[in-house]
């Protein structure tokens, strides 16, 4: 039966890749909506091979396949199913893994998905030691398998746990790395090292005016210092206005305050910018505020101011502050003798041009996309589980992703040429191209004789087309290897046999056939995963 889909010798205007240019082109994929891709059959087939591998990777490790309602996230469903299916330290640890499809908003990945199929792992354990530890090789094994087409994914520290980062200027993830050591985190992750400071006297607290200086650059410049001799006063509050807390962040005042770490560290989701109100409401005024002469809560459920402070506020001595006077600042500010904090943590943006936390050598900024990652859970349980002792303890559960169309979308950026796709053997949607030249009796039936000799799979193109289309389709569709069978072939002894990636073709005869088709697919596969491309 011929296969669904046409073929397309230009790539549409809105393709945002050369790699989506090229499978619309070979018709694995073709738009249904902005954003929303219908597979076609061989693009159905390779997706099947991605989910195959990584479903074969978790099965390897004593993963056991579900299948969640559509309707529930994968967490609400699994605080559900805990309390009737672990009961003991028996029952753990677990592994349980399936595939679902999910909105993406915004739009996500290297190819703008508007919906996005997942696979999702669930690890519980009793130990949250060993709940990161087989959390980590799920990653790895994964890992492997994406390393299989020819793929180098870079780790990189997340809040909770790590991924696996395909750089690409099209990626929906922003990371920093060190070029030196090879750190590497996403954005909202990254750490930085502050540099260390020569011990000097400390100044007395002066107040002192700054008209019109309504930027912490301004303030700087009027009083006559850098901007990292400066504390900056940022506020944040939760929940309806006058209802939630308020949270006073104090930071160098060249730093900025990362969102994704100060609601980790609060255990909050919903931060917004505090109103005038709230400020006010704590003591502080707004424009010109610190914590110098507030009243600080001394913990996280005390009376008082909750201010936060990021490491950086050590970081130097004599800063510039505000005054919670309209109109003034004060100079010789030092912590902790003239404030306290309710908490002092990293909280601050990191940048490129930042120094390492490792090395200290300048950060590098990079976009790419997220193959796959794991995360300790901090928001299912807690669910308990009868110790040996019989004592309740809490499951450690952890979660893990890999994103098989991404995968399928790196691949096609990355393994191709000028004419096309160069599919990796590993997701292939065939093995062979299996091209005929020619209506006459002798080469048809020497067709078919070499359709049963093939060991692998056979995409068979015997269409009523020139030879010209055919090897162009061919070379577009991108599988391991091409057979072609035509009358100048059998007279030349056999069919010849052209691998994608190579330029040479040779005639082999039809007994030998299956060992040569073998040969160049066995000669992509390296220790660390299969050469793809000119340069491999």
């Amino acid at each position: 039966m011929p296969l669904f889909g046409h073929t397309l010798r230009e790539p549409p205007a809105d393709a945002v890749t050369p790699g989506l240019g090229l499978v619309i082109r070979a018709a694995f994929l073709t738009p249904v909506e902005p954003g929303r891709y219908a597979w076609l059959p061989l693009g159905a087939r390779v997706l099947e091979k991605a989910r195959a591998r990584l479903s074969a990777a978790l099965e390897g490790l004593g993963g056991q396949a579900m299948s969640l309602p559509v309707s529930l996230p994968e967490e609400r469903a699994l605080r559900i199913l805990l309390p009737r299916h672990v009961a003991s330290h028996r029952d753990l640890p677990r592994l349980l893994y399936g595939f679902r499809r999910r909105a993406a908003d915004p739009p996500w990945g290297l190819w703008r998905w508007r919906e996005r199929e997942t696979l999702w792992a669930a690890v519980l354990h009793a130990d949250p030691e060993a709940r990161d530890a087989l959390c980590r090789e799920v990653v790895e094994t994964l890992r492997e398998e994406i390393a299989r087409t020819g793929l180098d994914p870079l780790p990189a520290e997340t809040l909770d746990g790590a991924a696996l980062l395909f750089p690409h200027p099209s990626g929906e993830t922003e990371a920093l790395r060190c070029p030196a050591c090879g750190y590497a985190a996403t954005a909202e992750a990254a750490r930085f090292s502050l540099p260390s400071t020569e011990p000097e006297p400390l100044e007395d607290v002066r107040p002192v005016a700054t008209p019109d200086c309504p930027t912490i650059a301004d303030v700087a410049a009027y009083v006559g210092v850098p901007t990292t001799r400066t504390l900056k006063a940022v506020f944040y509050a939760t929940g309806p206005e006058g209802q939630g807390e308020t949270i006073f962040v104090v930071i160098r005042g060249d730093l900025e305050v990362n969102e994704a770490k100060l609601g980790r560290l609060l255990g909050v989701s919903d931060l917004r910018p505090a109103t005038e109100g709230e400020i006010r409401a704590i003591g502080a005024v707004p424009g010109y505020a610190s914590p110098v002469g507030l009243r600080v809560r001394p913990t996280r459920e005390g009376e008082g101011a909750l201010v936060v402070g990021d490491l950086s506020i050590r970081a130097g001595a004599n800063f510039v502050a505000g005054a919670n006077r309209e109109g003034y600042h004060l100079t010789g500010v030092n912590s902790p003798r003239d404030f306290a904090v309710t908490l002092l943590e990293d909280i601050a943006q990191a940048r490129a041009g930042l120094p390492c936390p490792h090395c200290g050598a300048p950060l590098e900024s990079l976009s790419g996309t997220v193959l796959a990652s794991w995360w300790a859970d901090r928001a299912t349980g807690p669910h308990f589980y009868a110790d040996p002792g019989g004592a309740l303890r809490p499951v450690a559960v952890g979660w893990c992703r890999a994103e098989p169309e991404g995968w399928v979308a790196a691949v096609a950026e990355t393994c191709r040429d000028e004419f096309g796709l160069v599919w990796p053997p590993a997701l292939a949607p065939f093995d062979v191209h299996l091209v005929v030249l020619g209506k006459e009796d002798p080469v048809r039936l020497a067709a078919e004789e070499v359709r049963r000799r093939l060991t692998g799979t056979v995409l068979y193109d015997d269409r009523d087309e020139s030879a010209g289309v055919k090897f162009a389709d061919a070379d577009l569709i991108g599988c391991p290897v091409r057979v072609t069978v035509s009358r100048r072939s059998l007279e030349a002894g056999g069919v010849e046999v052209k691998a994608r990636w190579e330029k040479e073709r040779r005639v082999v005869s039809p007994n030998s056939l299956p060992d040569a088709v073998d040969a160049l697919l066995s000669c992509r596969t390296r220790e660390k995963g299969e050469l793809v491309g000119d340069d491999a």
